[in-house]
Parts: structure tokens; C-alpha cells; sequence
């Protein structure tokens, strides 16, 4: 991955690591998940698991709605994917 998407994706996951308490942070949130397939489209192919979760969590995320602690578990578990992403490059 180039430096700028490391950098990116870190960002990423860092605010959904610890997710702000608003009652907007699913649309706050939406284009950041977006962001992170857009990143992960560029360096294909993507494990496997990595890439099952993370599309596992976006259907659980668009489903979250409005609902802010199931979006904000939601996020917090792509974190943790992403960190896996880490450990596997």
C-alpha cells in the first residue's frame, strides 16, 4: 500500500477504534467505510477472511441505520478486521 492509504486507513480505523456518541455517526461513518473498499480495491487480492468480514460488517452497518450503539459496535469491530489487515501485509 502506498503511504498515503497506510496513513489513511490508520486514521480510519483509529475513529472507529473509539467512535464519538452522536446521534449522527452512522452518516458521519458511512463514507469512511466506503473509503476503506475503495482503498482495498486498489491492492487486490485481499485475504480472504479479511475481506468476508469486512463485507459481513458493512451489510451490519448499513442494517445499524440509525440505531448509534449498534453503529458504533459496528465500527469498532472493522477496526479490529483492520487491524488484522495489519498483521497480514
Amino acid at each position: 500500500m502506498s503511504n498515503k492509504d497506510i496513513l489513511r486507513m490508520s486514521e480510519i480505523k483509529l475513529y472507529f477504534l473509539d467512535p464519538p456518541y452522536t446521534f449522527k455517526i452512522h452518516s458521519y461513518a458511512a463514507p469512511q467505510v466506503d473509503e476503506i473498499f475503495t482503498i482495498l480495491e486498489k491492492y487486490a487480492p485481499i485475504p480472504v477472511t479479511i475481506m468476508d468480514s469486512l463485507l459481513a460488517l458493512r451489510s451490519s452497518f448499513i442494517e445499524a441505520g440509525d440505531n448509534v450503539e449498534a453503529t458504533r459496535k459496528v465500527m469498532k469491530q472493522m477496526a479490529e478486521v483492520l487491524s488484522l489487515l495489519n498483521r497480514t501485509k
